[in-house]
Order: C-alpha cells, then structure tokens, then sequence
C-alpha cells in the first residue's frame, strides 16, 4: 500500500497543479466575473488548455507509476496511447459532468450537441497537443538522429 500512496503523492506533487489552475481559473471566471456571457469564446481555450493539462497529469502520472512499479516499465509507444485514452476519457466524463450540472442544477454549461462535440474536440486536440509535444522533447532528448536530406 505504501507504493501506492508514494506514486499517488508523486504525481500529484509533480503534476496535480495543472489541471487544478485550469479548473480553478473556469471557477474564477464563471463565479467572480461572469466572463463566459460577454466573451462565450472563452469556452475555446479553456477546453483545449483543459485537455492540455489533463494530460500532462497523466503523463507525469503515468511516469511516476512506472517509477513505483505500478505499471510495467515505460514504453514511448504505449504511454503515449495510455495518455492519450485516459486524456479522451476524461474529455467525455467532463462533459458528462456538464451535462449533469445542466440538467440537475440548470447551469447553462450545455450548449447542446454540436458545443458537446466541440468541447471534447478541443479537449482531445489539446491532450494530443501536449502528448506530441512530449513525444518530440523526449525524441530529441534520446540523441535519436534525425535522417539527413539528400
């Protein structure tokens, strides 16, 4: 049990502050100053900066689980689909979520289908933006050699 908790506290420590300002910046904005209704744009980056962050958890999550033995050793390949999946998994549970608040707390967090499909698409494009950019910082990092032009 004790591994468990080290690798839970490592990838909170490491990472558990990115999706906690993203989140914590959307409280601000809808409670303190109402900013959704003169600027719905908004709705966009919090989105893709949402999924960013959500996947940067669990990049370092997963990282830090390999590290504690939680999970096999890293493999590139299957940590960057591991974070991709639980980065789109967490995109549709956030908009259940909305849907929820909506439809039990009227909340106008919904939009309707095509805001829904909207916000899990930029969710995923920011969680692939940050998996690729990952990708290529460890690529370069590893001293692979990149092919000369002939």
């Amino acid at each position: 049990m004790t591994r468990y908790l080290a690798w839970v506290w490592d990838a909170l420590r490491q990472a558990g502050w990115a999706p906690l300002v993203i989140f914590g910046s959307h409280v601000i904005a809808v409670k303190w100053f109402d900013a959704y209704t003169p600027y719905p744009r908004l709705d966009i980056p919090m989105h893709f900066l949402g999924g960013a962050a959500i996947a940067y958890f669990f990049h370092r999550a997963s990282m830090a689980a390999s590290a504690h033995g939680i999970i096999g050793p890293f493999h590139r390949v299957t940590h960057t689909l591991l974070v991709f999946a639980l980065t789109c998994t967490a995109a549709v549970f956030w908009e259940f979520a909305e849907f929820l608040t909506a439809r039990f707390f009227h909340t106008q967090a919904q939009l309707g289908l095509q805001d829904t499909l909207g916000d899990m698409v930029l969710g995923i494009s920011g969680g692939l933006t940050l998996v690729v950019v990952t990708s290529v910082i460890a690529h370069r990092k590893s001293g692979a050699r990149r092919p000369r032009p002939i």
